[in-house]
């Protein structure tokens, strides 16, 4: 389809052309059929994003676009019914390189002292909680672990998500609906117990609030916590894989904080080199490309909340700020994270860095595994070209290192 392609301002773009009053009608149709909508505006903006697709694939590739995000489009009808489309498309701004190679980067030396290994031991040995066996016959207390398996009954009749087996429940621990917990104490292996409780009003499950029930136990095994204690014997009842003394866990330890060290030395030295780059560089990043970045974060916490039952309204009520000034808040964030990735990628353009299609179903593989889930799956999920990106920065990355690291 023919397009005009104008630069009405810096790093904007503005792409038209116009449909035919036939075709866009045909359009509506199709639209119709695929969206299984009636609402005209639902309609047109279906067939407005069909066509601009079109088209501006063809643009970009032709014009060799690059674009920022994602463009606006607009739908304006003249007098015989033919449709004239704009796409208004944002352009990444020009980035004139600074020094990238030569800054000799000193990453930090690593030192991890004993006191600091034992201190790390300690920590891991005290948030364990392993349970053993109690003599039979003895029966439980508060703060003791019974294993059970339990059925619910309303009204005689088991009730969905009310049975379990092999259930481990620390008496005291209140996880359970109030009064359960506390029948059990006393009871012991291999003994049957009749639980009576009746829900709380407010209960989640409406069938169920309020309600009166009895829950028929089997109480298989009583345990008591073992005490926590850097001994041989307490590690053995960890379980840790080539770990059989307190040397050889102090050993491990050892090798895995300074990995850690060194791990956490490299990726500061890695973020000084990026920052040295970047603060060297000269990029001006348009103001409207930088509030797409922070609505970005804003969606991001909103989703995150959403985890913690919270909506955005309330956390900014919680925290007495407006959505203006969290906004304001954000907005140096995302200045640093758009102009790093710009340098990345003005960087990565200069030294013909880019993903090679092997490289990517590499990732794609890698990916699979890490959320096992099918690889031709997550490719509807993730696009091609936001893999390609990711790996395009992790190799430039990868070369900065190389290149400004102190040997």
């Amino acid at each position: 389809m023919d397009y005009e392609i104008n630069y009405p301002e810096l790093n904007m773009a503005e792409i038209t052309f116009t449909v035919s009053k036939a075709d866009f009608e045909k359009a509506l149709e199709e639209a119709k059929e695929t969206t299984k909508s009636e609402d005209p505006a639902v309609l047109r903006e279906f067939a407005i994003s069909s066509f601009a697709s079109k088209v501006l694939t063809e643009a970009v590739d032709t014009n060799k676009l690059k674009l920022a995000y994602t463009p606006a489009l607009m739908g304006t009808d003249d007098a015989d019914g033919n449709v004239t489309i704009t796409i208004n498309c944002p352009l990444l701004p020009e980035v004139k390189l600074g020094q990238y190679k030569g800054l000799n980067v000193t990453k930090d030396a690593v030192d991890v002292p004993e006191e600091e290994v034992i201190a790390e031991m300690n920590r891991q040995i005290s948030a364990q909680k392993l349970w053993e066996t109690l003599p039979e016959g003895t029966k439980a207390e508060e703060g003791d672990q019974v294993i059970i398996d339990f059925v619910g009954e309303k009204d005689g009749v088991p009730f969905d998500g009310g049975s379990g087996e092999n259930y481990p429940l620390i008496l005291g621990s209140h996880s359970f609906i109030p009064g359960f917990e506390e029948q059990l104490i006393g009871s012991t292996a291999g003994e049957k117990v009749k639980v009576d409780v009746t829900f709380p009003e407010n209960y989640f499950e409406p069938s169920l609030a309020g309600q009166p029930v009895v829950f028929m136990c089997t109480v298989k095994d009583v345990q008591k916590e073992i005490k926590p204690e850097l001994t041989n014997e307490f590690l053995a009842k960890m379980k840790l894989e080539g770990i059989h003394s307190v040397d050889d866990f102090k050993n491990r330890l050892a090798i895995d904080l300074k990995a850690l060290k060194e791990q956490e030395a490299e990726n500061k030295a890695i973020s000084t080199i990026l920052e040295k780059v970047a603060d060297g560089s000269e990029v001006d990043i348009p103001d409207a490309m930088i509030d797409n970045q922070v609505e970005q974060y804003v969606n991001e916490y909103e989703n995150n909340m959403k985890q913690y039952g919270m909506t955005l309204d309330q956390y900014l009520q919680f925290s007495g700020q407006t959505l203006d000034a969290f906004k304001q808040q954000l907005r140096p964030q995302a200045i640093l994270t758009l102009r790093q990735a710009l340098v990345l990628e003005a960087i990565a353009e200069k030294e013909a860095i880019i993903a090679e299609d092997k490289e990517i179903e590499d990732e794609y593989a890698l990916l699979s595994q890490m959320y096992s889930f099918p690889a031709e799956q997550l490719k509807a999920i993730i696009p091609y070209g936001t893999v390609a990106t990711q790996l395009v920065q992790r190799k430039t990355m990868d070369f900065l290192k190389d290149q400004n690291l102190a040997k």
